[in-house]
């Protein structure tokens, strides 16, 4: 049955005023030019990254493109998880964003309307950034994407229903049996009509497997930039690998790849003249749990302030995703669906799943891949999927003997020097460890 009106908002013009909307729009502004500073006065930064800066910039020359695009009849699509396949978004002629939101400001509007100060965050924001129209960008959105992964997003998505059409994606949060397969396989077909209905335009199959060979390119390229980190001595910063996969988010990939690449080539390059992002012995960190999105890169910040670098992430919002291609067995477009479904769902270790040892599974390999030396495990407050699944992740690295520290907090900066106390301590404990390691004389005294 229609939604015959708003069901959480009915005054959505009058409900705020004037000058907080305002407000929110020039300290989130604010918020971004600030995260963007710190970013660019990185040790050897990478001149290549100055393209990431602009594409995530706010206002900046992304959002002109897609006002263009949006001006000359073109549909953008917003999407809130990373489940939404972007090929079939592309196949069928419209633009992605992905509405996820990392500004801080706009959790207050949120607030106001939902009276909940322990929901999460991020959806918080996301929401409050469209109800005060604090982003432009977002307002150019024609249709919401909003798989079901957790109870936030879920409500999140249908209380955006009162500004923008929304197709939900019902997840099946079990992976085991064939009614799991096949209740996601239909979930993206029914995507593919949706998307049609908004473009107008058919998802041809020519079209649909050009942009799976793109976006496949696009995961190649990725695995280049992991492989870099695994160095003993990373050329790129864990901060500016989650700004460039971020990026894909919303940019054209075919242009994305290009500078991906060019990227690379700098990359590459830096490490034979021998020079390296970070400081000398810095300890390699994991960061886990809650995604951070783009500019809220608070808890990043603090661990390669600390003496600690990023070299690889499990977040949803970094490695995962561009951690798995499309792997297209067959050539009709019901083995092309198929296939997409399996990359979308299978690999996908969300704490959502039901079992989900996939997860713990992956970040082992991962830590030995990369020689990871300590495990951070951030949640947002309110993410109470994550809480959940760190107690087990814990456990299971201690029996690799690989220590993590949990950390959980809310986009204000009220906690920054709590969270930089305790990071702190967990870097200097590695390094600690470390040199008690390497000298046979303490090993001795064991």
């Amino acid at each position: 049955m229609e939604n015959e009106g708003p069901r959480y908002l009915k005054d959505r013009k009058g409900y705020f005023p004037k000058d907080q909307r305002q407000r929110t729009r020039k300290r989130s502004r604010e918020m971004e030019a600030s995260v963007s500073s710190d970013l660019k006065k990185q040790r050897n930064r990478p001149g290549k990254m100055a393209y990431f800066d602009e594409v995530l910039k706010y206002g900046g020359m992304r959002f002109e493109e897609l006002r263009e695009f949006h001006k000359k009849g073109g549909k953008i699509v917003g999407t809130l998880c990373v489940m939404v396949p972007l090929e079939l978004v592309n196949a069928a002629g419209a633009r992605s964003v992905r509405m996820c939101s990392g500004y801080y400001e706009p959790v207050h509007p949120a607030n106001e309307l939902l009276g909940d100060a322990g929901l999460c965050p991020m959806v918080k924001s996301t929401l409050g950034r469209k109800m005060v129209s604090s982003d432009p960008l977002i307002d150019l959105i024609d249709l919401v994407a909003g798989p079901a992964t957790c109870d936030g997003k879920m409500k999140l998505a249908e209380i955006l229903e009162d500004w923008v059409p929304v197709v939900m994606m019902n997840i099946p949060r079990v992976k085991v049996g064939e009614t799991s397969s096949d209740l996601w396989v239909k979930e993206i077909v029914h995507l593919k009509d949706r998307l049609e209905e908004l473009t107008g335009h058919p998802v041809r199959k020519k079209a649909l497997k050009e942009e799976l060979s793109q976006w496949n390119e696009a995961n190649q390229y990725w695995s280049e930039i992991q492989k870099l980190r695994r160095s003993e001595r990373p050329p790129i910063s864990g901060r500016d690998a989650m700004l460039v996969v971020q990026a894909s988010q919303f940019d054209d990939i075919r242009r994305w790849n290009r500078k991906v690449k060019e990227l690379i080539e700098e990359l590459q390059r830096m490490r034979t003249k021998g020079i390296f992002a970070g400081e000398e012995g810095a300890a390699r960190i994991l960061l886990a749990g809650s995604p951070m999105i783009y500019p809220n890169f608070k808890i990043p910040s603090i661990i390669e302030g600390s003496g600690g670098t990023i070299v690889t992430d499990e977040l949803c919002s970094g490695y995962r995703l561009m951690s798995d291609p499309v792997l297209v067995d067959g050539l009709s477009k019901k083995e092309i669906y198929q296939a997409i479904a399996e990359r979308y769902f299978f690999p996908c270790s969300c704490p959502c799943f039901s079992p989900n040892d996939e997860r713990v599974r992956r970040l082992k390999e991962v830590i030995k891949a990369f020689g990871i030396e300590g495990v951070v495990f951030h949640t947002l407050r309110g993410c109470h999927l994550n809480n959940l699944e760190a107690t087990k992740i814990e456990l299971a690295l201690r029996e690799i003997s690989v220590p993590m520290v949990r950390i959980e907090s809310e986009y204000d900066e009220g906690d920054i020097e709590q969270v930089r106390t305790r990071i702190e301590a967990f870097v200097e404990m590695i390094k600690a460890r470390r040199e008690y390691h390497r000298n046979p004389i303490l090993e001795d005294v064991q």
